[in-house]
Parts: structure tokens; C-alpha cells; sequence
């Protein structure tokens, strides 16, 4: 609420030469700037409702203050003043949602300030050399994307995959493929395709009714499937959330025949891990979700669209809504699927495009205003190919669909669009996007938040100002700038060796005018304790504490880097991790560690709460699963070597 008290105040400074009568009630003036928006002078009507909102709040008509800042907001926004209109929308929802309106009617304006709340998350490169994910899924890369593509029907490759990696600079580690269910018992792909046993992404779509989805085609179709034995990623009718599709509008059969053609792969094909794939917008897409048990991966559709529908006529709220248009941010679009299935499911970006053009005949047919936005589409996959690894590092494919023979209106097919073909090779170049499931990129991205710096270090940002647009970003040490980065993700290298005591790195996000629009900064101390396993220093959001000598490290993170999985029993605070046939406990504020069952020496440092942490020994740790530990003093470093 202050904040939105400093706001209006900040309005009444602004204000302060409009001629107002004091004793004016808020009814009046609400009233007058009703009058002046109804004869088409919004920008006039503004400063009575600015005056308005403070004298609702006092009198507690939180929902009519909401009401008038959506006015506010809104005018603002048209008025291309849409940093002073952000505070205005953050202002409607809170109002709103304090009265009970629920956030399906306000979707615009909650994307609206998703659109324009500045974005700053800064993070550190880290080799991925010994690092081994946990959990992982089917034919899921460790790290990296498997990046492929249709090539049927792309005009620079009509299903030849050496002219494919010419035309886009690098092999396709994967194939995506259509078939139809019950209309060949075979696959319907090239033998040039085939030939080459990369692995497919294949869309299986029951184009005649989910009824045609039987156990005898199930597994006639899987025995093919099988008979390929290269990994197959199977997209059992996708998009069935849009009405579009004939599969579309019975959740319960559905799910009833996703799990049986789940069952049947299982059964048949061990090389088929199963796709479950909605299209990135359509009502209520979990109720066709057949459950956790019979999902190897999760999928999305989602094109980039310079105008919703191909139109340029569309509005920016119609084209937001739909995280389209060139106000949007394209990352966006998967916001939701990875937040709801990430932590347990690796994901795929099964069809995506970047729309440069409507120049189509189906376009030119409905008589839609002809575009070019080809300079846009180049920033935006630019722009998604350098912050996925980033934001959503679990997304381990991206699939295009280049095929301009679908009647769509807009164009999305790379190879015919040399702009956007140039930003997209240049953008795949980096070697997160794998050409191969036996290749792993030599670096991943991990949070700043969550990692103890040192050294020489790179480090990139995470850069959304919306309107504003994007302009430079500047890295600071103790104030010294360090570095300036203009191009995204932003990197740079700072070089932090040698530094002793506590240390401030802050990081500036300037906009395309050049002012100030987001800043961060972290607080390290250079002389804590760090741990190095096998010759790496771990990263720890909570870094290792001194504890009568004993050195106590995060259980979580220690246990991951060590391999073993991990359990935490709230009941008796007991952290358990576990590998191989190896079974540590150790309870908090109990000295006495407890392996495979049996009770050893009280420790001189039990485990311990630290902030909300659970910090355990280092020694006792990795001792217990192998590992030898040594302390080298000089640097204040614990040294864990594997067996």
C-alpha cells in the first residue's frame, strides 16, 4: 500500500499547477474525467482521477480505486508512457484482488505488467565436466538441447540431412515426423531420414477420432517403431488442447488412449519415450493430462508471431494475450508448462517458428495488409536461442517446423528468410543446441544466487525492460566498473582471483535510451571456506560454515554433487541421502551419524539449522560414501577426491 500511496503522491507533485477546487469530492472529479474520456480527451481526464484515487482509498473503495487506476493505466499505455503506467496496473490488480475478483478477469493487465516490469538475473558459467545430473528422463541429454527440425517439405533440404546441416550450420540431432494413426502400418519417413538413424520426433495423430486408437494398431505401429531402434520421441496426438485438432473436447478418452499407447511402447518399443505436447495456449490443458507414471516428456507448441493471427491490425492487447506481437516477451510462452513440470520432467519445445512475413497466398487471399518482420523475428530468436540455456535449462529440445505448404498465413519456414536463417545460425552455433545425444556442451549456466564465486569467472544476464528496450549492461566490482556488455546474454568475464574479505558485485541494466532500468548486487566473501571436489570448487547458495573446526556444508547440494539421492524427514529432521547401497542419516543437533543402520561415533559438529539450511559435516559426508577428504589450510579449501 505505501508504495502506492508514494505513487499517487508523486502524481499530486506533477500535478501541482492544475487549477483544482479543494474542496472538490472524489465523485466530482471522477465524474469530470468520465465526461472528458467520453468526448476523446483521456490525456485532459487524467489529472481528475490522479486526484480521484488517493480520496477512494482514504474513504476504503478499494474496488473503485482499482477501477480508476485501470483508467489510468490504460491512458497512460496509449499515450506511449508506459513506465508511469506499470505502477497504475500493479495498483488495479492488488485492488482487485483484495475485493475478490479473480485473476482470469484481469489476465490482460497481469500480462500487461509482466510485459513491462523490468527483468535482471545474472549467472555464472560452470564446465559441466563431472557434474551428473540427477533423475534424468528417456533420451534425455544431461545438459543441452537436441535441436532438429521438419525436412519433408523445407525447400533447402527435401529430407537431405547433409544439405540440412549446411543450410543451418550445423547436423539436426533429431527429425521431427507427422504420422496418422490406423493410416500406415509403417513410418511415414524418408529412407534418406532413415538411412541416417538419427533420432525422430514424431507426431502420431489420431486424425480420424480417438476411436481409431486400438491395441492392434498401437502395437502393429510400435513393433515399427521398435524395428527402427533409434530413439523415437513420440508426440501422441498433440495440441489436444485446441479445437483445431479432431482429437479435441473428450479429456477422459484422451487419457484413456494416451495410456494405452504408453503401455504398448512400453511393452514393444523400449526405444519410445512418450511425449505429452499442448499447444502453449487452450482452456484447461491438465485435464487431458494422463498423469506423471505415463509421461516421459512434456512438450509445447509455441510460435513467434510479429502479429497475432498474421494481422497488423490486431490490438496490443489481443496480440498479448496470446504472448504475441513486439511487445511481448517471447519467453513467456513456456513460463507455465516448465514452472508446472520441470522439477520432474524434462521439457520440449516440440513445433516452434519465428514468423518473418504473412506474404502467403492464403494471407493475400483474405486481403490481410502484407508485412515484413524480418528484423524482428532475427532479434527474437536471437533473443530466445541465448536466455533458454538460462532461464529454462530444462528444456532439452527445440524442434522447427519449416514447411511453407500448410495454407498458413504467416511464414515461418527459416530457410526462406536469409535475415532470420543468419540470426538463427548464429544463435545455435553455441553448443548447448546438440547435433547429438552423445554430445554435452563444455558449460552450463548456474544462478549467481547459488554460487560461490571465485577466480576467473563469466557471467551473463537475463535482460527484460520491456518497452523500454534493451541497451547495455555493466558489471561493477567494490563500484570499479569492470565490464559492459551491448549484445545479449550479455557476458563477461570478471576476474576475481587474489581477492580476500567481503565484495560487492553489482550488475546495471540500461535501456535503449541509455538510462538506469534494473540493477543487482551480490555480496561474496572471498575468504570463506570453499569445497572442491575432484578439482572443482562446488557452488553453494549457502556457503559452508566453521564450526569448532568442523566444516558444515548444505546437505542438499553437497549430497547432488556427491551422486547419492536425497530425503528429508520433516518428522524427526533427519537428512538421508543414499547411494548405490550406501545409506547415511544424520539428524539435526544429533552427533551421532548413522550408516546402513548402524550408530558410529558422536560427531564433534552435529548437523545443524543455519538459516533455514540443513548443514551438514563435509567429512563425515563424503567419508561415508568413499570418498577421501583433506583440508588444505592456505587457502581454506576442503579437498574431496572420488575413489
Amino acid at each position: 500500500m505505501r508504495r502506492f500511496i508514494a505513487f499517487v503522491l508523486a502524481a499530486f507533485v506533477a500535478l501541482a499547477s492544475f487549477p483544482r477546487a479543494e474542496a472538490a469530492t472524489y465523485w466530482q472529479l471522477v465524474e469530470e474525467g468520465n465526461r472528458l474520456a467520453e468526448a476523446g480527451k483521456a490525456e485532459e481526464a487524467l489529472p481528475y482521477w490522479l486526484q480521484a484515487i488517493p480520496m477512494i482509498i482514504a474513504d476504503g473503495n478499494k474496488r473503485m480505486a482499482g477501477y480508476y487506476a485501470q483508467q489510468v493505466a490504460y491512458t497512460l499505455d496509449e499515450l506511449g508512457r508506459s513506465e508511469e503506467a506499470l505502477p497504475y496496473y500493479e495498483m488495479k490488480v492488488q485492488f482487485y484482488r483484495e475485493t475478490g475478483v479473480p485473476d482470469e478477469q484481469m489476465r490482460w493487465d497481469i500480462l500487461r505488467i509482466e510485459q513491462l516490469k523490468p527483468r535482471l538475473e545474472v549467472f555464472v558459467a560452470r564446465p559441466t565436466a563431472g557434474v551428473k545430473p540427477g533423475d534424468l528422463a528417456k533420451h534425455e541429454p544431461a545438459f543441452g538441447a537436441l535441436y532438429g527440425g521438419t525436412v519433408d517439405h523445407d525447400p533447402a533440404v527435401y529430407d537431405d540431412l547433409d544439405r540440412a546441416a549446411a543450410t543451418y550450420g550445423k547436423p539436426y540431432g533429431m527429425v521431427m515426423v507427422y504420422n496418422s494413426v490406423a493410416e500406415y502400418d509403417y513410418l511415414n519417413v524418408s529412407s534418406l531420414v532413415l538411412e541416417k538413424g538419427v533420432p525422430l520426433q514424431i507426431a502420431w495423430q489420431p486424425t480420424r477420432g480417438l476411436q481409431s486408437v486400438t491395441e492392434p494398431v498401437v502395437r502393429a505401429y510400435a513393433r515399427k517403431l521398435a524395428e527402427y531402434g533409434q530413439p523415437v520421441y513420440l508426440r501422441f496426438g498433440n495440441e489436444m488442447n485446441g479445437n483445431w485438432v479432431p482429437w479435441y473436447g473428450n479429456p477422459e478418452l484422451y487419457k484413456e488412449k494416451f495410456r494405452l499407447v504408453a503401455r504398448i511402447m512400453r511393452e514393444e518399443a523400449p526405444n519410445v519415450a512418450m511425449v505429452w505436447a499442448p499447444n502453449y495456449v487452450g482452456a484447461d490443458y491438465m485435464q487431458y493430462y494422463p498423469g506423471d507414471e505415463w509421461v516421459d516428456w512434456v512438450g509445447v507448441s509455441a510460435y513467434h508471431d510479429a502479429y497475432f493471427l498474421a494481422d497488423v491490425n490486431q490490438s496490443d492487447m489481443t496480440n498479448g494475450l496470446y504472448y504475441q506481437g513486439q511487445k511481448a516477451n517471447p519467453l513467456d510462452k513456456f513460463k507455465e508448462i516448465y514452472e508446472r513440470f520441470a522439477d520432474r520432467k524434462p521439457i520440449m519445445i516440440a513445433e516452434t517458428g519465428y514468423n518473418y512475413s504473412n506474404d502467403t497466398p492464403e494471407a493475400r487471399r483474405l486481403g490481410l495488409p502484407i508485412y515484413d518482420a524480418s528484423e524482428w523475428a532475427a532479434q527474437t530468436a536471437r533473443y530466445v536461442y541465448a536466455y533458454l540455456p538460462m532461464v529454462y535449462p530444462r528444456i532439452k529440445m527445440v524442434g522447427h517446423f519449416n514447411n511453407p505448404r500448410t495454407g498458413d498465413k504467416a511464414a515461418y519456414t527459416m530457410s526462406q528468410n536469409r535475415t532470420l536463417l543468419n540470426a538463427v545460425r548464429e544463435a545455435i552455433a553455441d553448443d548447448w543446441y546438440l547435433s547429438s545425444l552423445d554430445q554435452v556442451p563444455e558449460n552450463y549456466w548456474h544462478p549467481i544466487e547459488q554460487a560461490t564465486l571465485h577466480g576467473k569467472t563469466r557471467v551473463a544476464s537475463y535482460v527484460w525492460l520491456g518497452d523500454r528496450g534493451l541497451g547495455k549492461v555493466e558489471y561493477r566490482l567494490d563500484g570499479r566498473l569492470v565490464a559492459t556488455s551491448h549484445k545479449v546474454p550479455y557476458v563477461a568475464d570478471v576476474d576475481l582471483t587474489g581477492l580476500t574479505g567481503e565484495h560487492v558485485l553489482t550488475v546495471q541494466a540500461y535501456d535503449k535510451s541509455g538510462r538506469l532500468a534494473a540493477e543487482r548486487s551480490y555480496t561474496f566473501d572471498a575468504s570463506a571456506v570453499k569445497v572442491k571436489l575432484d578439482g572443482r570448487v562446488l557452488d553453494f547458495a549457502k556457503q559452508p560454515v566453521n564450526e569448532n573446526g568442523r566444516i558444515l556444508v548444505p546437505f542438499r547440494a553437497i549430497a547432488e554433487a556427491l551422486g547419492a539421492d536425497v530425503q528429508w524427514n520433516a518428522q524427526t529432521r533427519t537428512a538421508i541421502a543414499r547411494k548405490g547401497g550406501t545409506e547415511l542419516r544424520l539428524t539435526i543437533d544429533d552427533p551421532v551419524p548413522v550408516l546402513n543402520g548402524k550408530r558410529l561415533d558422536p560427531l564433534q559438529a552435529p548437523a545443524r539449522n543455519v538459516g533455514g539450511h540443513t548443514m551438514v559435516p563435509a567429512r563425515v559426508f563424503a567419508e561415508a560414501f568413499g570418498m577421501k577428504v583433506d583440508w588444505d589450510g592456505l587457502t581454506r579449501t576442503v579437498l574431496i577426491e572420488s575413489p
